[in-house]
């Protein structure tokens, strides 16, 4: 993972050079299962390279993904990838989209600020699942 994650050294370090706004906003459920905590590891890793992390809990009665919750993309105000789980093999990626849509990538700008205000740090996230 260590070495996976070296390659996007000089991403992170232009990020921070550059003082862009960049952040990973990952929903999570817990109990955690077996491929989100050893994705948290990944993380961890990333995050002590320079990568923002931060995490957002949902109570496990919450469908992941949905209308309202689910992966994309924000790279700027101008373009956003979108991604595609199907409608019936939930948590398996079947593609996804670019949009330059306007109005989508507002909303899409509102869903990640929202995200984000109630977002935890990745390591507070990780102590705080601890106790």
């Amino acid at each position: 993972m260590r070495q996976e994650a070296k390659a996007d050294r000089p991403l992170y370090e232009d990020i921070k050079e550059r003082r862009i706004d960049y952040a990973r906003i990952r929903l999570v459920q817990e109990p955690l299962t077996p491929y989100l905590a050893y994705e948290l590891m990944a993380y961890q890793i990333r995050a002590t390279m320079g990568e923002n992390i931060e995490v957002v809990r949902f109570d496990a009665a919450t469908q992941l993904p949905s209308e309202e919750c689910f992966d994309f993309l924000l790279f700027d105000r101008h373009t956003a990838l979108i991604h595609d789980y199907g409608a019936g093999d939930v948590g398996r990626q079947t593609g996804g989209w670019v949009t330059h849509d306007a109005d989508i990538i507002a909303s899409l700008g509102d869903k990640a600020s929202a995200f984000r205000h109630a977002a935890l740090p990745l390591l507070h996230f990780l102590a705080d699942s601890q106790r």
